[in-house]
């Protein structure tokens, strides 16, 4: 059976952070792609929104009020509002519910149909919504609140992968995530997938600072294991990388 460096190196990320450990001595067995109607996985929704730019911080101050009200309300596990760092204008909103009937609960809050009317003159475009699911093996819950989360250095990674790869790309991520984890200064390390194409993912990770994020990228093993993703995946990784600031509150 072939194994890719990941594997071999029980380590895992692409152009993100990185971390080289010989914590795990053997690669986990292989877990499945979830299942998307599973109760037990948590609804977890990544959009995507472009703000015009003389629109922006009137949009964000009625983003951030939507989520300061989301995460007050039951069923709420996470909600976070990113920006990207050379994209300003481009935000990327996390949430994650404990179910379907606690998102569809919430779409209809005063202070989400707040946004929305807000969305219809501020936004460039529609937003655009990506039902996702963990391809990390647990829930691949985020912190609900992270302290400073301003001060995190986070990013965002669209990744697609080789159809024949995808056992591997799984294997991949199900060994190296809880080294990755345990890495000074990580706050979270996961892999979802696309609801609805079990070829799309999208990787985040989150760093408590700038520096902590920077010292793991100059791991030496850093190169060995992008080449892992060279095997895995259909596209290269810098393709779909994106630098983002939390930016939930104020």
């Amino acid at each position: 059976m072939r194994h890719s460096c990941f594997a071999t190196l029980r380590n895992r990320t692409g152009k993100l952070v990185v971390l080289a450990s010989s914590a795990l001595i053997a690669a986990p067995t292989f877990a499945a792609a979830p299942d998307a109607s599973s109760n037990a996985l948590p609804y977890s929704n990544l959009s995507t929104l472009h703000v015009k730019a003389a629109q922006l911080q009137p949009f964000l101050q009625a983003l951030r009020h939507n989520a300061a009200n989301a995460r007050e309300e039951a069923g709420n596990l996470s909600f976070t509002v990113f920006q990207s760092t050379t994209s300003p204008t481009t935000l990327y909103v996390l949430e994650q519910w404990k179910d379907q009937a606690a998102y569809e609960a919430h779409m209809k809050q005063p202070a989400l149909l707040e946004m929305h009317q807000a969305a219809k003159a501020d936004l460039d475009g529609g937003i655009a919504h990506m039902r996702i699911i963990p391809a990390t093996p647990d829930a691949g819950i985020q912190p609900k609140q992270i302290a400073q989360g301003n001060q995190t250095s986070n990013v965002l990674v669209f990744l697609s992968v080789k159809p024949a790869e995808s056992a591997q790309f799984h294997a991949d991520v199900a060994a190296v995530s809880p080294t990755f984890r345990a890495a000074p200064g990580n706050v979270s390390f996961e892999v979802y997938q696309n609801a609805d194409d079990k070829n799309e993912m999208v990787q985040l990770e989150r760093w408590t600072s700038e520096s902590t994020h920077q010292d793991n990228l100059k791991r030496p093993v850093i190169q060995q294991i992008r080449s892992g993703y060279a095997v895995t995946l259909a596209k290269p990784m810098l393709d779909g990388r994106v630098l983002l600031k939390d930016v939930t509150d104020d």
